[in-house]
């Protein structure tokens, strides 16, 4: 492929949309406004997978227009037609980079969110943002522990549809949870207390995915608890990035078919034409399809 070509590529750029909650009285303005009047190299923090810092901000619009940079010490190799895979020539110190850029609307307290694969994603985002909600407050940063007073929960947004249908739940006979073993695994200490006897077993350790099934008794009007599965439903919607599949079979009345809801389906997402700066997806650009984003969401009655 000529170089010409390989700067023409238009791509699609995935987006999320997410409900901000404060969890204290910080707000996620105050932590922006702290970050964005860092220096670069005190904006970064580590975690398990690599370290993350804001990259790059801007809000001198009615938005928080937000760039989240990974650092990753392992990443891909060079590679063409005729040359074999190698590594590239870094220093010591550096790292593999990957961006994913965040709209917040301080206004309305929603967000959007690209998705990056392979970047930094909600869960790692919310976790950072609680340790410098926590040096704003001025308290040791620690580990985000579920029950943190501190810091921001990202709860993703839902279709309409969806959430009326989850508002309306009868009878749930069934639920089915898959799990990615490895994101599980990452997850110490409260997070997993319920699967560890589990995750500990050697067979774990060779599988990709664990599924669940939880199913009401062979009664007709047997039911698991409603208000229980549309708590377990948000809990596992939230930054759960390991949780591939989630739906449940349920219906309104007993009388009513019973039809499955996929929740990884159902949540508030869109797909938006992006042209590529050379190899990447360009910062401005990806704020543009963002804003894009939240503002046909926000004028179609999404954020309510």
């Amino acid at each position: 492929m000529l170089k010409s070509q390989i700067v023409a590529l238009e791509g699609y750029m995935k987006i999320h949309a997410y409900r901000v909650i404060p969890r204290g009285e910080i707000s996620l303005e105050t932590v922006l406004s702290h970050l964005h009047g860092l220096p670069l190299e005190q904006r970064i923090r580590s975690t398990p997978v690599g370290s993350l810092r804001l990259e790059d901000s801007d809000n001198t619009g009615p938005f928080w227009l937000l760039d989240f940079g990974g650092i990753s010490p392992h990443g891909p190799g060079r590679a063409s037609a005729s040359t074999p895979i190698e590594d590239f020539d870094l220093l010591e110190e550096e790292g593999f980079g990957q961006e994913t850029a965040a709209l917040y609307d301080p206004a309305s307290g929603f967000m959007t969110l690209q998705y990056n694969h392979f970047g930094p994603r909600a869960g790692r985002i919310q976790a950072y943002l609680y340790k410098f909600a926590r040096v704003v407050a001025g308290q040791a940063e620690g580990e985000e522990l579920p029950d943190a007073p501190d810091g921001f929960t990202l709860l993703p947004v839902m279709k309409a549809e969806t959430t009326s249908r989850l508002n309306h739940l009868g009878i749930v006979k069934r639920i089915e949870m898959s799990f990615y073993v490895p994101g599980v695994i990452e997850n110490q200490g409260r997070q997993r207390p319920s699967l560890s006897s589990i995750l500990d077993n050697p067979v774990v350790g060779s599988a990709e995915q664990i599924k669940l099934q939880i199913v009401a008794g062979r009664g007709r009007a047997a039911t698991l608890a409603v208000a229980p599965v549309r708590q377990l439903v948000t809990d596992l919607l939230g930054v759960r990035e390991d949780v591939v599949e989630l739906s449940i079979t349920a219906r309104e009345t007993e009388e009513a078919p019973s039809e499955p809801m996929d929740f990884i389906e159902a949540r508030l997402q869109a797909d938006i034409p992006i042209q590529r700066t050379g190899r990447r997806y360009g910062r401005r650009e990806r704020w543009t399809a963002l804003r894009q984003a939240f503002e046909a969401w926000r004028d179609n009655g999404q954020f309510t």
